[in-house]
Parts: C-alpha cells; sequence; structure tokens
C-alpha cells in the first residue's frame, strides 16, 4: 500500500513537471505565431521580394500549424470544460509536429536560412522526462526536414544567389526558371553545401538539447526520492509525536479518573468549534485545515500539567479550600513547561509546539482578564487557547466529577452563552450559538462514536 501511495506521488510530480513544460511549449508556439505575422508584414513592405501570393500562403498556413495546438487546448479546457489537456501524454506530440511542419513551412517559402530553426522542435521535444521515443521521431524528421527545406527555399523561397547561382534577375525567376536549374549536380551541390552543414548543425543542438535532458530527468528523479525521504521521516515524527500525546493522556488518565473521556470530547469540540470559525472572513485565513489540525492533536495535552498535581487535591471529592485551588490552578503553567521539555526534540514542528504550549498555559484565562495563570485579556490570548477554554467549560459541566452532578448539554450551553465578553471570546460564542445544537447533539452522543 505504502509502495503504491509512492508511485502515486512520483506520478504526480512527473505530470506536474510535463505539464509545465507544455505550458512553456504553447508559449513558443505564441512566440513563433508573432514571428511568422511579423514576416507577413515585412514582406508586405517589399523586405522580402519573392512571389507574395507564395509568401501569404506559405505564412498563414505556419500561422495555422502554429496555432493547432492553442485551439486545441482552449476547446477542450474552456469550450467542453475538461481537465486540462495540457496534463494528457498526447498532447506534446501534437505541439512538437505542428512546430515542425510550420517551420518548414516558412523555410520553403522564406528562405533555407531559416532552417537553422528546425532546431527549435527537438529543444522543445527534449524537455520531457521520458522523451526516448519522441526524440527518436523528431531526430529522424529533421534529417528528413533539414534537405527539403533547402530545397524547398531553392525552388519558392526567397530568391538567394547562394542557392541559384545565376546572372538572371532574381526578381523575375518563376518556378519554371528554376525547374531548369535544377540539375543532378546543382541539387548535390545543395545538399552537401547548403543542407548537410544546417543538418550537423541543427543535429548537434538537439543532442545537446537531450543531454541537459537527460541531467534534468535524473535531477527530477532524485528530487522525487528526496520527496519520499521527507514524506516518510515526516510520517515517522508524526506517529512518534502522536504515541507521545497517548501515553501522556494516558498517564494523565490514570491520575484523574475523568480526564480520559474529557481528552476524546474536548478535541472532537475543537474541532467542530475551530471548523465552523473557519467559515467567517476574519478566522479563513488564520483557521486553515492544518493548523485546525495542529490544535486539535495540541487540545489533548490541555491538562497535561495536572501530573504535578497531588492525587488529594485531584481526587477530592468536595469543593477545593483557597490554599488547594492555587496548588491546582499551577497545573496550567505546568503544562507548558512539560510540554516544552517534552516536545522541544521535535525541533522542525515548531507550530505544534507553539499551540500545544498556548493551550497548556492559557486555556484557563478568561476575557475579562479575570482568569489565570497570568491574568491575559481580551486578544492577548491566543486563539487557540480561546477556543481550547469553551470546549473544557463545556465538557466540564456536562460531565459528572467527583465534586459535582452533570449539567445537561442545554443548560450548559445557556451559561456559556451568557458568559460571552466575560469569561469567553464574544466572536468566538457567537459562531458557538450558531452551531448550539450541533454541539448539544456531540455531547449527548456516546464517547465511542466522537
Amino acid at each position: 500500500m505504502e509502495a503504491k501511495s509512492q508511485a502515486q506521488e512520483r506520478k504526480k510530480l512527473y505530470q506536474k513537471a510535463e505539464t509545465s513544460v507544455n505550458r512553456f511549449n504553447i508559449f513558443c508556439l505564441t512566440v513563433l505565431i508573432i514571428l511568422s505575422a511579423f514576416s507577413e508584414i515585412l514582406t508586405e513592405f517589399n523586405v522580402f521580394t519573392p512571389d507574395k501570393s507564395i509568401v501569404r500562403i506559405g505564412i498563414i498556413a505556419a500561422i495555422l500549424l502554429f496555432s493547432l495546438p492553442l485551439i486545441v487546448c482552449f476547446f477542450h479546457d474552456r469550450v467542453q470544460k475538461k481537465e486540462s489537456i495540457l496534463k494528457t501524454r498526447w498532447f506534446k506530440y501534437l505541439i512538437i509536429m505542428c512546430a515542425y511542419l510550420g517551420i518548414a513551412t516558412l523555410c520553403m517559402t522564406l528562405t533555407y536560412h531559416v532552417a537553422i530553426m528546425l532546431a527549435v522542435p527537438p529543444i522543445l521535444a527534449a524537455q520531457y522526462r521520458d522523451q526516448k521515443r519522441l526524440l527518436g521521431w523528431t531526430m529522424a524528421a529533421t534529417v528528413l526536414l533539414v534537405p527539403v527545406s533547402v530545397f524547398g527555399g531553392f525552388f519558392v523561397g526567397v530568391p538567394d544567389r547562394n542557392l541559384l547561382k545565376t546572372p538572371a534577375a532574381f526578381d523575375s525567376m518563376l518556378l519554371s526558371d528554376r525547374m531548369a536549374l535544377a540539375t543532378p549536380q546543382r541539387m548535390m551541390e545543395l545538399f552537401w553545401h547548403h543542407a548537410m552543414p544546417r543538418l550537423i548543425c541543427v543535429t548537434a543542438i538537439a543532442v545537446l538539447a537531450s543531454g541537459l535532458t537527460r541531467r534534468n530527468a535524473k535531477m527530477l528523479e532524485k528530487q522525487a526520492e528526496l520527496n519520499e525521504k521527507i514524506r516518510e521521516e515526516m510520517e515517522q515524527k508524526n506517529a512518534l509525536q502522536s504515541r507521545v500525546i497517548d501515553a501522556l493522556a494516558t498517564l494523565i488518565e490514570t491520575r484523574d479518573v475523568s480526564t480520559g473521556e474529557h481528552v476524546i470530547r474536548t478535541k472532537k469540540y475543537v474541532g467542530m468549534i475551530a471548523r465552523a470559525m473557519q467559515k467567517e472572513d476574519r478566522y479563513k485565513d488564520i483557521l486553515t485545515d492544518p493548523m485546525i489540525e495542529e490544535i486539535e492533536s495540541a487540545a489533548a495535552l490541555h491538562d497535561v500539567g495536572k501530573i504535578a498535581v497531588s492525587d488529594v487535591i485531584l481526587l477530592k471529592p468536595g469543593k477545593l479550600t483557597p490554599e488547594e485551588f492555587e496548588e491546582m490552578k499551577k497545573h496550567s503553567a505546568k503544562g507548558g513547561e512539560v510540554i516544552r521539555n517534552i516536545f522541544s526534540t521535535f525541533e522542525d514542528d515548531t507550530v505544534f509546539l507553539k499551540i500545544a504550549e498556548e493551550i497548556a498555559v492559557s486555556h484557563h484565562e478568561k476575557w475579562n482578564g479575570k482568569g489565570y495563570p497570568y491574568g491575559l485579556q481580551g486578544e492577548d490570548i491566543p486563539l487557540p487557547a480561546r477556543i481550547m477554554a469553551v470546549a473544557d467549560v463545556f465538557d466540564a459541566l456536562v460531565s459528572v466529577r467527583v465534586y459535582k452532578p452533570s449539567m445537561t448539554p442545554e443548560a450548559a450551553m445557556d451559561l456559556i452563552e451568557s458568559e460571552s465578553g466575560n469569561h469567553f471570546d464574544p466572536n468566538i460564542i457567537r459562531v458557538v450559538t450558531g452551531m448550539r445544537q450541533e454541539l448539544i447533539d456531540a455531547a449527548k452522543a456516546p464517547v465511542a462514536m466522537q
């Protein structure tokens, strides 16, 4: 199962990389469209002087070929509203094919000098990770289209003294005139002196691009392996952290018989309240899903400081004396100390450490500043601790303790709502009031179901 998950993660990484390459190659085709249109403008202003009708046909054909992947992408993604075509494996073949045919068309209708641009499709193809087959047929296309481009430029492209080598007026040379110059000897000369040098240059560029891509593919492979290693280390760390939290919660439960179920219920209430708050604009950027998960995990440790409280006080069946209550109040500050000592070893999880410490230390602080241990007031009390305070008191009210009977969830909610602005953050109580029935139902449900 784990191997399958790793394979899926690696597949997603490769797909993301290929999608990014497709997006870049689409951009390159857009640039080629602009250059082709610019060539048409130069022709209309007589900068290029071949038969304008042939140039127009060639440039329009090239623009259509370069545009085809963009049109397919737009129709597939925007009109049909399907999953991005950039993620499909076959789309890259369409991009490379259209780049080849469009550039070859420009070479034949403008000038053979443009043949060097046939290095562009192999460079586009070389960016893909698994490009052996693709690079194979791009090399074959290069071997074919470079000579075709040179010969096409000889017959229909811009008149060029190097190709034609004739004293005749270049501007008046028709296709029939050029056909008359196409002797076998002249064709071999074109191949060896014009096509072959360009073919060697284009091939060299393609091979170089392929080598760079293989290096990049190895780097991507190492990145995938590194991601898997980091994920495994994070899972091991989270598992260790969870075991530590469970062990501490169990230890507390052996000291205080009410704490075991209390931990489960308060963790549930904290998650419910935080997710309801997340729907509000003022909290949506603060209470993200990862943050809520951290708060839920840390909630289990809110009473960890009770480890340091005497059994005589912790299990006393009646009301505590002022001296005993002062001793009991020390558990919040002690909880922060315990968490710092134990979880400081998880150096890369400073967020959890901070939240757990805030909850343990400040969940008995009150909005009006009359809580403990430090008498913090209002928003000086950390948000996770303010949420924890509501969940903690609500569960304490509806639970049987050695010193008191339980209260109905409805009555407990009434009491909590009455303490808005005194004990509790009024903004949190406003959210809690809106989810009143959900919390009442959760309180009435058996612990095993939560």
